[in-house]
C-alpha cells in the first residue's frame, strides 16, 4: 500500500497508537485486500480495503449495500461472542466515502493454516466448530425476518417478513421444483432412485419445521483461524436461515464443495483437492461437536447436505444454458468442461446418497 493511503486510511480511523511502519499485507480476497496493523501498548487490528476491481470488473456499490454487508458482520460478530467468549473479533468498525472504502476489525492470529493441522487436530477443530454453531444456532437472532439481510435505514432485517411456518413449506416445495426441472433433462443420472429419495426426504423434512438463526454463508478455511486452543471465525456472510439447513451446509463445504472447487481460479490457490483428507476430518469433528450423539439430528443434517448437493447439481446444470460464461463465472466455477464435471459429481454424489451403504456419512462412527 502506498504511503499517501496508509496516511489517508489512518487519518480516517483517527488512532494515535499505530504504527506507521507497523502495517504489513496479510493477502488479498475478492472483494478487499487485507492487512495488519501494528499498535503501541494495544492490540493489533485487520485493515480491509475494498478493491476497485474485482473478478476482472469494476466495482459500483451503493451505500446501502455497503452498509447492509459491514453492519451485517458486526451482528454476527455481536451475537458469536455471546455465544462463547471471544471466539470473533470484539472491535469493529467501517468507513465509506466515494474514494475509498475499508473495515477494521480485531486481529485474531491466523499464523496456522488449515493445511498444517494433523489429522487429530482437525478433528478438533472441527468439533469446537460445531459446538459454536450448535450454540449459535440455537440463539434467537436480535432481527426480523428471513432471507438475506437488508438495512432498512435504522436497522438489519430479513428481506422476507412472512410467517414461519410459509417459509418453512416454501423452502421445501423450492427442492421439489428443482427436482422435477432436473428429471425434465437429458443428463444421465438415476432419475427414479434419486427422486425416490428426494421425495421421501422432503416427506419427512416438512413435519420437522427448522429453526430461522442467523448463519453464516462463508465459512471457508480462509474465514476461521484454526488456533487448537483459541478457535476464531472472521469475515462472515449472514444471513438469516434455518439451522440445521446451515449445519449441513458446512459438512458439504467441507466434504464436497472445497475439494471439487479446487481447479478454479478462485480456489486453486488452497489447494483442497490436496488436502481433503483433513477437510473430511474437520467434517467429522463438526459433525459429531453439532449433534452431540443425538441419531435424529444426524439423520437431519445428512439430509440437509443432500439437499446441497441437488442444489448445485441444479445450478450447474443452469449455468451451462446460459449463453455465456461471464468472467465472474469463469473464475468461481471454472470452464465450461470443469462445470460439466463437477456436475457429473454431483449427480454422482446423489446417487451415492440413494444406494444402500453408499453414502459418505452412513458408516461414521462417533468418537
Amino acid at each position: 500500500m502506498k504511503k499517501v493511503e496508509i496516511d489517508n486510511i489512518i487519518g480516517k480511523f483517527k488512532n494515535e497508537n499505530i504504527k506507521m511502519e507497523g502495517i504489513t499485507e496479510l493477502g488479498e480476497g475478492a472483494w478487499h485486500k487485507v492487512y495488519r496493523v501494528e499498535r503501541k501498548n494495544e492490540d493489533d487490528l485487520v485493515l480491509r480495503v475494498r478493491k476497485k476491481i474485482a473478478y476482472g470488473e469494476i466495482q459500483a456499490f451503493k451505500d446501502i449495500d455497503l452498509i447492509t454487508e459491514y453492519e451485517s458482520a458486526k451482528a454476527y460478530y455481536l451475537q458469536a461472542n455471546q455465544c462463547m467468549d471471544s471466539i470473533s473479533p470484539s472491535f469493529y468498525e467501517y468507513y465509506m466515502d466515494d474514494s475509498l472504502v475499508f473495515n477494521i476489525e480485531s486481529y485474531m492470529g491466523g499464523e496456522k493454516t488449515f493445511k498444517s493441522l494433523e489429522l487429530s487436530e482437525a478433528f478438533e477443530v472441527g468439533e469446537k466448530i460445531g459446538n459454536f454453531l450448535k450454540i449459535m444456532h440455537g440463539k434467537n437472532p436480535d432481527l426480523n425476518g428471513y432471507g438475506n439481510l437488508e438495512w432498512n435505514g435504522e436497522r438489519l432485517e430479513g428481506e422476507l417478513q412472512q410467517e414461519v411456518s410459509q417459509i418453512w413449506q416454501m423452502d421445501n416445495d423450492f427442492y421439489i421444483r428443482i427436482l422435477n426441472k432436473l428429471k425434465d433433462t437429458n443428463l444421465s443420472y438415476n432419475r427414479d432412485k434419486v427422486g425416490n429419495m428426494i421425495l421421501k426426504l422432503i416427506e419427512d423434512r416438512r413435519k420437522c419445521p427448522q429453526k430461522i438463526s442467523l448463519v453464516n454463508q462463508d465459512v471457508t478455511p480462509e474465514n476461521l483461524i484454526f488456533n487448537i486452543d483459541n478457535l476464531s471465525i472472521i469475515d462472515p456472510y449472514p444471513r438469516l436461515d434455518f439451522d440445521m439447513k446451515y449445519a449441513g451446509f458446512f459438512v458439504f463445504c467441507y466434504n464436497f464443495l472445497l475439494p471439487a472447487y479446487s481447479n478454479t481460479d478462485r480456489y486453486k490457490k488452497h489447494s483442497y483437492n490436496q488436502y481433503s483428507n483433513i477437510l473430511t476430518r474437520i467434517a467429522e469433528g463438526f459433525i459429531e461437536g453439532y449433534i452431540e450423539g443425538n441419531d435424529y439430528f444426524y439423520k437431519n443434517l445428512l439430509d440437509e447436505y443432500i439437499l446441497w448437493i441437488l442444489l448445485e447439481a441444479y445450478e450447474h446444470y443452469e449455468v451451462l444454458n446460459e449463453d455465456v460464461l461471464n468472467s465472474k463465472v469463469r473464475q468461481q466455477m471454472g470452464d465450461e468442461e470443469m462445470i460439466k464435471n463437477r456436475l457429473a459429481l454431483c449427480l454422482k454424489e446423489l446417487e451415492n446418497a440413494a444406494s444402500d451403504n453408499a453414502f459418505p456419512y452412513l458408516n461414521y462412527k462417533m468418537e
